[in-house]
């Protein structure tokens, strides 16, 4: 009897020690999360500030962009930003991009950036970003085979 009151105070502690871990791991999560994005910011915009391009989420015919979309896939897949929330905050890093590099005029005012400007595009959008990858990995894997000897 006293061997199983003891076994049972010993997994009462261990499971308060898990409820004790596990708080202070969702009350780091929101921090984890603005980490994740400021982290995609400084990337983009370091990545950009090398390149002449306009600034843009779409191109004029319509179609995303390709940096678009692979960070839309880094900020879901890795980072696990709900995909409802990746077209704004995608517009959010276009804005801080703008702000940090002067919007490509060779100034750098930070007071350019109208956040009307920004545009965006749909969280149907970014949820299939991923399927496609995910597809185009498949259908690459299949070629490689055909290809292969044997």
């Amino acid at each position: 009897m006293s061997n199983d009151h003891s076994r049972s105070q010993s997994r009462i502690l261990s499971l308060y020690k898990e409820v004790r871990r596990l708080r202070v791991k969702t009350l780091r999560a929101p921090g984890q999360h603005s980490r994740a994005v400021e982290v995609a910011v400084s990337e983009a915009a370091r990545k950009f500030k090398a390149r002449s391009s306009a600034y843009r989420i779409k191109r004029p015919d319509g179609r995303i962009e390709n940096w678009v979309r692979d960070l839309s896939c880094r900020l879901i897949a890795i980072r696990h930003l709900p995909a409802s929330q990746t077209p704004g905050a995608i517009s959010d890093i276009l804005q801080a991009i703008k702000a940090h590099t002067g919007d490509l005029d060779g100034t750098d005012n930070d007071t350019d950036v109208d956040p009307s400007d920004v545009e965006t595009f749909s969280d149907r959008s970014a949820r299939r970003f991923p399927l496609e990858g995910n597809v185009m990995g498949k259908i690459q894997l299949a070629k490689e085979f055909k290809t292969a000897p044997g």
